[in-house]
């Protein structure tokens, strides 16, 4: 019977029990897991995501990168990106302090920072304005929160086609403000007004506080309602470069205010990608046998 070894992995935190959690299961060079298995294995586990890596050179510097969440293959996913380059830089210490990964979402690169931070160069994903007039704005608010906007408030909204994503840009709210409000939503009533099948709302404001630029909180639309995600990398792929077009921000701290709270560090060297450099906790390390 094949074992495996098998890592549960805190991303974009310095403790354990915060941030998002992600399995990673590594697939020696001379094994090999069908699709079947790896979606079985992440139904088990029944963490946010699952990611499989398995070395396609001798030199262990390329990697295939798959993702699952407990019931589908995944086309994209920053945290648990995140986790499988902390598991193979940090936990296994390979030689190199860069890998490459094959991915769905296409090469990605992972390398190792100076504070064993993992630094991951992503496609950016722009988003564009929602063209609605105003009351629409306060409308569709309304019904992913379950109260109104404050009057000092702003909103405005982009959609992310790359993505697949809706973006609500908060202003005139406060950091405290911000993280307490109850995103009790209504996802049918937001895709009436903007006809839109996105797939995730991002909400995303700047921040008053001096160690951080940007607050997000982040949550998957489904039949039942909205989840909401930890911390997401993915979202700061749009976010990225809509605070860069708008603020002229190239470097963004960023804090994802959820629950578990998680930071990460955003860079745009030029308009086509995202750096995401994040910590990573590992909480459970093991075998699994398929």
């Amino acid at each position: 019977m094949p074992t495996f070894e098998i890592y549960v992995v805190d991303a974009f935190t310095t403790a354990r029990f915060g941030g998002n959690a992600a399995a990673v299961v590594v697939i020696p060079h001379d094994k090999d897991m069908n699709e079947a298995t790896m979606q079985s294995i992440a139904s088990e586990v029944n963490l946010p995501m699952s990611a499989f890596v398995k070395a396609q050179t001798s030199d262990q510097a390329l990697y295939k990168l798959l993702w699952f969440n407990p019931t589908a293959k995944a086309a994209f996913c920053g945290h648990a990106t995140l986790a499988a380059g902390h598991v193979l830089l940090n936990i296994l210490k390979l030689p190199a302090t860069s890998i490459q990964f094959d991915s769905p979402a296409g090469v990605l690169n992972a390398r190792k920072g100076s504070a064993d931070e993992i630094v991951l160069q992503f496609p950016s994903s722009p988003p564009t304005v929602v063209t609605e007039p105003p009351s629409a704005y306060r409308t569709v608010l309304h019904a992913f929160t379950g109260l109104p906007l404050a009057e000092t408030a702003t909103a405005v909204f982009y959609y992310a086609p790359r993505a697949n994503d809706l973006v609500i840009l908060l202003d005139g709210i406060d950091d405290a403000e911000f993280a307490a409000l109850d995103f009790a939503p209504s996802a049918d009533a937001a895709r009436e007004i903007l006809t839109l099948n996105m797939r995730t709302a991002v909400f995303v404001a700047r921040s008053q506080r001096d160690d951080t630029d940007s607050i997000a909180r982040v949550f998957h639309i489904n039949n039942a309602g909205f989840d909401e995600d930890q911390v997401t990398g993915s979202a700061h792929t749009i976010i990225a470069p809509l605070f860069s077009s708008l603020f002229g921000m190239q470097r963004i701290r960023a804090h994802q205010c959820s629950r578990r709270g998680g930071r990460m560090l955003i860079e745009m060297p030029d308009s086509d990608t995202v750096v995401i450099s994040g910590n990573a906790v590992t909480v459970i390390q093991g075998n699994i046998s398929t």
